[in-house]
């Protein structure tokens, strides 16, 4: 399977999905590899600190930020692993296209912030709708919301708002969420999954996403 976390907006948590999903992949038995085609390199940087601290189980990060290389050597690596995860630039690159047309999910993580973050997304689902366009079958995708505080009225009211804006798409609501937790900064910082943290809540945010996740595979 192949599962993509994209954004036109940085800051939101694409990162953080892709990381901790394939986190959890790992350790339920899956052969991994993770994509960076963000130019920062992030999760390139993260996995270095991952090897260098002898995790385990190991994940491969290969970097792929170049638009025409992208479908074919993410092809050639399929052949190897049970799933790739690509973790997506913030920002309208080329290279989100080819994100999108060869996934077999698309994530879209959001922050429950405000306008600007529905504006941005509504970019991204313009996009996804006009990929799907060149497609024989759709490739299902789901907002994943980060950063949410259930005690916040507006954040609950930004669920309303995400729905609404989906079904105009064909969009739906994950209804797994990450919440507002420190630990997945100090996760990220340490070349980790917050499942590989003491942290017991926010592993269980990620066990739950994870077969969310799955169940969507399945059904796909």
């Amino acid at each position: 399977m192949i599962i993509s976390s994209v954004s036109y907006k940085g800051g939101v948590g694409k990162t953080t999905a892709a990381q901790n999903l394939a986190v959890a992949f790992a350790h339920n038995g899956y052969k991994v590899c993770i994509i960076d085609s963000d130019e920062t390199g992030a999760t390139s940087t993260w996995s270095g600190i991952r090897a260098e601290r002898e995790i385990t189980p190991l994940l491969t990060v290969v970097k792929i930020t170049d638009a025409k290389a992208f479908i074919p050597n993410v092809k050639q690596l399929y052949e190897h692993y049970d799933v790739i995860i690509v973790d997506g630039p913030p920002s309208l690159f080329p290279i989100v296209s080819k994100i999108i047309l060869i996934s077999h999910l698309v994530l879209i993580p959001i922050t429950p912030t405000g306008g600007s973050d529905l504006w941005v997304t509504q970019e991204v689902l313009d996009r996804y709708l006009e990929i799907q366009q060149q497609k024989e079958e759709k490739t299902p995708a789901y907002f994943l919301v980060n950063r949410y505080d259930p005690r916040i009225n507006l954040h609950k009211l930004y669920l309303d708002s995400l729905k609404t804006m989906g079904k105009e798409y064909g969009v739906n609501l994950l209804k797994s969420r990450l919440h507002n937790r420190i630990v997945y900064g100090e996760a990220n910082a340490m070349g980790m999954g917050v499942m590989e943290m003491n942290d017991k809540k926010a592993a269980k945010e990620v066990k739950a996403l994870y077969k969310e996740v799955m169940k969507i595979a399945v059904k796909a």
